[in-house]
């Protein structure tokens, strides 16, 4: 019989974080799912510490490293569960996480797509305070501010399937809301009011590495697998897309500058602008001018 969920742990030399986070699942208070770790070409021992979860609900699968949205997309075709859902192998689940979203579940009638709330977390394991309310319906903020945790997202397989993260290696940034996008397009994406989740801070992050060129493709693998997705424009405004662009650009332009390459940082600017001249007031836009201001000078 096909669990409930499947929980999908894609990771990548995170050996000193695997076995919590497995461990954090199997304390769940519902117990009807599988666990699938996508091992995406460790050189770690990655694989030792998996072998010694002694349970058959955690399943084991090594590939090549292609990154984070190719191994989401591969631990998708391995799960078996009603709902899938994908977990960062160096952040939290609480014991009520499965419970709560089982209840919704059913409270919904077995909605497409819904997503828990989540809190960050130092490596301390203080709560760092978020300061934002999500809305009940994620659909418009979505392309407004894209902060939400993937840890806190569950689809319903039978959609999951049409759909995917992007399948490319460059896609280290906005991967995931593509996906987010492309499912806010198309269905209700309901937010459930309740913490069950926590994001971890730490220096391992992969988002940490801000390599302005890895960020560059990053947009603009996003920008450009949306701008052939009928359905997105349909849903959202013209206006709205472009400035979502715009400020995809703009973030861009802002790692550019930090980096002191002022010509390519100038260019995203500009870039921006093409799209919506509503960027100029902007925060990014301006602290980006602010830097270019300050690094010029010097």
């Amino acid at each position: 019989m096909s669990p409930f969920f499947s929980i999908i742990i894609p990771t990548y030399n995170r050996a000193n974080y695997i076995q919590r986070s497995i461990s954090c699942v199997l304390n769940q208070t519902f117990q009807d799912f599988e666990i699938i770790v996508v091992d995406d070409g460790s050189t770690d021992n990655t694989f030792d510490l998996v072998r010694l979860m002694d349970d058959k609900r955690v399943h084991y699968f090594y590939k090549d490293n292609e990154e984070r949205g190719i191994a989401r997309n591969y631990g998708l075709e391995k799960a078996n569960g009603k709902y899938v859902s994908f977990f960062d192998s160096d952040d939290l689940i609480y014991t009520n996480h499965l419970e709560i979203i089982y209840k919704t579940i059913n409270n919904l009638g077995n909605p497409e797509v819904l997503h828990s709330d989540y809190e960050f977390r130092d490596v301390d394991g203080n709560i760092i305070p978020r300061g934002i309310k999500l809305p009940s319906l994620l659909n418009n903020h979505l392309l407004e501010n894209s902060e939400i945790g993937v840890l806190g997202v569950f689809i319903r397989r039978d959609t999951a399937v049409k759909h995917s993260f992007i399948a490319h290696r460059s896609a280290i940034v906005g991967e995931d809301l593509y996906l987010w996008l492309t499912l806010a397009s198309r269905y209700p994406f309901h937010h459930v009011p309740v913490v069950t989740s926590a994001i971890v801070l730490h220096g391992g992050r992969s988002l940490n590495d801000r390599d302005a060129f890895k960020f560059l493709k990053s947009a603009l693998l996003l920008i450009n697998n949306l701008k052939t997705d009928e359905e997105f424009f349909k849903h959202y405004s013209k206006n709205k897309v472009n400035y979502f662009f715009s400020k995809n650009l703009v973030q861009v332009a802002l790692v550019y500058s930090e980096k002191g390459k002022l010509r390519w940082a100038c260019k995203l600017l500009c870039e921006g602008m093409s799209y919506s001249m509503r960027i100029v007031f902007n925060r990014t836009f301006l602290a980006t001018l602010r830097m270019l201001l300050v690094k010029s000078i010097k």
